[in-house]
């Protein structure tokens, strides 16, 4: 069983050439395919609004952001998941939620006010690392599973929830945990993005089980209210 992302590997690896880690190429490649319309929040926001995952979402959307980081230059207000929003229920038509998970202590206020500020039938669209480095220490928590993702999910009254692996195998996870290092020599970065993407997909040809699912580099969600 070869990877889905296979039909598209040109597009994926542009993406790496654009000096973007594994796991951001991988979650921006699902960004690309997904088509988001109303008004949408995107939680996470930092300085630089070019690194953005609306950016890369399809559809006509209007977006707001927001971080706890209190930056008026990169964000439309100051929001803390720590605590309950100071946000209408029911106000957003989507909510992207990209690589903020894992940096909440107290996870399930979060999912509750997160479904409570989404309208019914909304998207909450969103991907947290998996085997990947500790990041944004020391508030780096946790490291949550496919199945820990869509248990929590469907237990806040989310529907139609997906779960995505994100990655190919152990030889792409063993990359994207030495890419903090190997960014500083693009060639050779990408010359063992290459290899380990070669071996990953031969050994997937002997094996029957799906790598993705054994070697996630992270994971990739979407559920409806």
């Amino acid at each position: 069983m070869l990877n889905h992302m296979n039909k598209n590997c040109l597009k994926f690896f542009k993406l790496i050439l654009k000096k973007n880690s594994l796991l951001r190429a991988l979650q921006i490649y699902e960004c690309s395919n997904i088509k988001l319309h109303g008004i949408s929040l995107e939680f996470g926001v930092e300085n630089n609004r070019n690194k953005i995952f609306s950016n890369f979402v399809l559809g006509r959307s209007k977006f707001h952001y927001t971080n706890k980081i209190n930056n008026k230059k990169s964000i439309s207000f100051y929001s803390d998941l720590t605590r309950k929003l100071k946000i209408t229920s029911g106000k957003y038509d989507n909510v992207l939620f990209f690589n903020v998970l894992e940096h909440l202590p107290e996870y399930k206020l979060a999912f509750s006010e997160i479904y409570r500020i989404i309208k019914k039938k909304g998207n909450f669209v969103g991907s947290i690392p998996f085997i990947y480095q500790i990041h944004g220490a020391p508030k780096d928590y946790f490291r949550f599973t496919k199945k820990f993702l869509e248990l929590n999910l469907k237990k806040y009254r989310f529907k139609k929830v997906k779960v995505r692996s994100l990655g190919f195998g152990p030889f792409v996870a063993s990359y994207s945990l030495l890419y903090s290092y190997l960014k500083y020599i693009p060639l050779l970065s990408q010359i063992c993005l290459l290899l380990a993407y070669i071996f990953d997909n031969v050994i997937q040809i002997f094996v029957k089980t799906d790598l993705r699912e054994i070697f996630p580099v992270g994971y990739f969600f979407i559920a409806k209210k």
